[in-house]
Formats: structure tokens, C-alpha cells, sequence
């Protein structure tokens, strides 16, 4: 007996497993030819002859096997032909009645085959799913984060500012009256008509020329900044540069982009135990808007100057406030994560000569307001 099919094949033979009654249950290896339009099989020491209403077939699990199968005496037998050289010479010699059933047969296992390939390709791809989430929130993140945060409800990021302002009264000492307090209420007032929250105004006793937006509507005033400004127009401008980050969720967003899209779904669905959320809290208090976001708020707020009546130029001339705080800023505007002062001074003040007014005198003893200032402090 040959030792392999391309042996077999060689010695017009072709081999491959048989089942029969009296064999193993598993099938032994068999060598097989065709004679007289019959298939002659040996298979353990023992010979056997396909009958005339023997038929082709193809089988397994992906319909890639080929078999001649005919009823035997006591129950049927099955021929499975090896692949490869044996299949050639196995259809070399077939019956001419017995073609149709093979191509048939072939057919069957080409449909399969490509079935097969459809359902891998669809498993890759689901595979993929995951790795391509993860591209497109590396290389769509903005995208993302601004989807996210346009679904986070206000009332949600309200929730937010009211932590950020238990913390803000934990770590400083925080005004709750009097006139620097009064003032910034009715500077932010006048800056936030129709808005969609209800803003907190704060002003906290740091010598710092500092403010900042908290989500959801909490802006806070360092009193060393109402001392540095010059004017009342020049305090509100700060101001609203603070309430255009805050109306335009700045702060939020940049919540979400650091802490990732797990702490923004804590937010959207008001889940307020997460440890991520108690570092966000930290993180608030210290973040660093980017360039185009500065830049952002600066165009928003001096709109909201112009709406409110109140005279935009102040805005620039606190620029000019801060430019002198720090001459000779050595990192160059392009390369600076925030626009330079001298240069937002500049644009301001172009932007504001494209309104001419006229503007309101607000009704503030800014004096007053700064005198109250020096007495607080300790």
C-alpha cells in the first residue's frame, strides 16, 4: 500500500479514510481506485466494492471533505478522499454518471468556503471595533469631549460649581459681604442676562491678580486684582472675560479632557461618589485654559462688555495692567500656551474701537470698593 496520497496517486490510486461496518468506529486509512465505474477499496486487510447507486457528496463542518457513499449490507459506507493529489485522481477516474453530483459537490464547498470568508472578515472587523474607538477618541478627542459636554444637563454641572465652592471656602478666606462683594455682583449681573445658570460671585482675600470660572456658574475674584484695576469698566472686564469661559463650559471641558471620558459620564449621569471626581475638584482649582480657549473667551466677554453697555476698553487697559506685572516675558507669544498680554492688549483694543459706544457709568464708588479691600485684610 502506498505510504502517502502523492505516492498513491502516482500508482493511479488515491487514499483516504473509509467507514464501514466491522471497522473502527472512527474509520481506518484506506487506499481506493476506481475499476468498472466501481470504487475498489482496501482498509484493514480487507477489500470492498462501492455499489452502482453509489452518490458524491461533500461534508464536515465547512463542507470541505468529498466522500463516495453507497448502502453496504448492513448499513452504509463512506469514502472520504484525502485532499490534494488524491482529490485530482479521484475525479480523474469518476463515472461519468457520478460528474454532476461532483461538481455539485464542489460547488457546495466553494458556497461554504466563501460563507466562511464573510464570517471571518465580519470577525475582524468586530474584532477591530475596540482599536478603531480607541483611534478615533486619540485622534477625534475634541470631538468627543464637546459631544459629551453638550449633553451634560446645567443642573448637572451646577452640582460641580457647588463642590468647587465648598472647596474655594475650605482653602481661602472667602468675603461674603460688602462693597467689593456687591460690586462683583452687579458687574457679573449686568454680563450674564438670559443665561442659562445662576451664577455665584465671589471674592476671596488673596493679593494675587487672579479670577477664575468654576463650572456651572461660579466666578471667583481675588481681592488683589480689584485692587490693580483702575477702573470699575476694567474689573468688569476681567469678569467677563471669566463668564465667557463659564458660559462657554470651558472649565467642564477641560474636566472631561483630563480626567478622560469616564469622569464626563460620572458627570452626564450624576454620579458623584466616583474618587475621580474628587480629584477634578484639585484639578479646577488649578487648570490652565489652552490658547484658543483664552482667546475664545476674550472675543465672548468683550462681546458681553458691548451688550451690557459697559465701555470694552477697560478690558485692554487691564491687559496693559498685567503686561507690566511681567516685562520682558521671555517665552515667545507663538511658543506660549496663553497669549501673551502685550498681544491680547492689542487685539482688545482694536476689537473694542469697532464699537463706539455710547456706554453706561457704573454706578460704583470704586474708592469705596478698593478701601474696603484694605481693611479686610488681616
Amino acid at each position: 500500500m502506498p505510504s502517502s496520497s502523492s505516492e498513491a496517486a502516482a500508482h493511479g490510486t488515491f487514499t483516504g479514510r473509509f467507514f464501514a461496518p466491522g471497522l473502527d468506529g472512527v474509520g481506518v486509512a484506506a487506499i481506493a481506485f476506481w475499476q468498472y465505474g466501481r470504487l475498489q477499496v482496501q482498509a484493514a486487510d480487507q477489500a470492498w466494492e462501492s455499489e452502482p447507486d453509489a452518490r458524491v457528496q461533500s461534508g464536515g463542518f465547512n463542507a470541505t471533505q468529498l466522500a463516495l457513499v453507497w448502502a453496504g449490507a448492513e448499513r452504509e459506507c463512506r469514502f472520504y478522499v484525502d485532499a490534494g493529489a488524491s482529490r485530482t485522481v479521484f475525479a480523474a477516474g469518476l463515472p461519468a454518471h457520478l460528474t454532476p453530483q461532483h461538481q455539485a459537490a464542489g460547488n457546495a464547498s466553494a458556497k461554504v468556503e466563501r460563507r466562511f470568508r464573510l464570517w471571518w472578515a465580519a470577525l475582524a472587523l468586530l474584532a477591530l471595533v475596540p482599536l478603531l474607538a480607541l483611534v478615533l477618541l486619540i485622534t477625534r478627542v475634541d470631538d468627543a469631549v464637546g459631544w459629551l459636554v453638550k449633553h451634560i444637563p446645567h443642573e448637572q454641572e451646577a452640582k460641580l460649581g457647588d463642590l468647587v465652592l465648598a472647596q474655594t471656602r475650605a482653602q481661602m478666606r472667602v468675603m461674603e459681604s460688602g462693597p467689593a462683594v456687591d460690586a462683583v455682583r452687579l458687574m457679573g449681573q449686568r454680563l450674564t442676562t438670559g443665561s442659562a445658570y445662576t451664577y455665584r460671585w465671589l471674592v476671596v482675600d488673596k493679593a494675587e491678580l487672579n479670577a477664575f470660572a468654576a463650572p456651572g456658574g461660579v466666578v471667583v475674584v481675588y481681592s488683589g486684582l480689584l485692587q490693580a484695576a483702575k477702573t470699575p469698566e476694567e474689573a468688569a472686564g476681567v469678569i467677563a472675560h471669566e463668564v465667557a469661559h463659564a458660559e462657554l463650559r470651558h472649565g467642564l471641558q477641560g474636566l472631561v479632557k483630563a480626567l478622560g471620558v469616564r469622569a464626563g459620564a460620572a458627570v452626564l449621569l450624576g454620579d458623584w461618589s466616583g474618587a475621580a471626581l474628587g480629584q477634578a475638584m484639585t484639578g479646577l482649582l488649578e487648570m490652565k485654559f489652552s490658547r484658543e480657549a483664552e482667546e475664545a473667551a476674550d472675543a465672548e466677554g468683550l462681546r458681553r462688555l458691548v451688550a451690557a453697555r459697559i465701555n470694552p476698553s477697560g478690558m485692554a487697559d487691564f491687559m496693559d495692567t498685567l503686561a507690566k506685572q511681567s516685562p520682558g516675558v521671555a517665552v515667545p507669544e507663538l511658543l506660549s500656551t496663553h497669549p501673551a498680554s502685550e498681544g491680547r492688549a492689542t487685539r482688545l483694543r482694536e476689537a473694542a474701537k469697532a464699537h463706539t459706544g455710547p456706554w453706561d457709568v457704573l454706578p460704583l464708588d470704586w474708592a469705596a470698593v478698593q478701601g474696603s479691600l484694605k481693611t479686610s485684610s488681616p
